[in-house]
């Protein structure tokens, strides 16, 4: 993993400010702490997809797919948009798929 000292991050970060922002953040950081959920947000970065397409990609049934995109959505991570009779799926958040790109280089990619 990469150090944030060297990226100079830790010299931008105040704690009395984190403290008054601690829970949001805890909030955030509990809607991406399931691996279905996180794998739900890396096949939304690029693509809006429907529940069916989704459930199919993370190998997980419909029912508890669109419980996991509910959470996220109540969160504000995912937005939705109606087709018809489809609902697709968008990552709504910025800071989510910043996270996820952070998580995906730090994870995933080799040195």
């Amino acid at each position: 993993m990469s150090n944030p000292a060297d990226s100079g991050l830790l010299d931008e970060i105040n704690p009395d400010e984190m403290v008054a922002k601690a829970e949001a953040a805890c909030d955030f950081l509990k809607a991406l702490a399931t691996p279905t959920r996180l794998m739900l947000l890396c096949n939304l970065i690029d693509n809006e997809r429907t529940v069916t397409e989704l459930a199919e990609i993370v190998g997980a049934k419909q029912s508890l797919t669109s419980h996991h995109l509910n959470r996220l959505k109540l969160s504000g991570l995912v937005s939705t948009r109606r087709d018809e009779k489809f609902i697709y799926y968008s990552l709504a958040d910025t800071i989510a798929k910043e996270v996820v790109a952070i998580l995906y280089r730090e994870f995933c990619k080799s040195d």
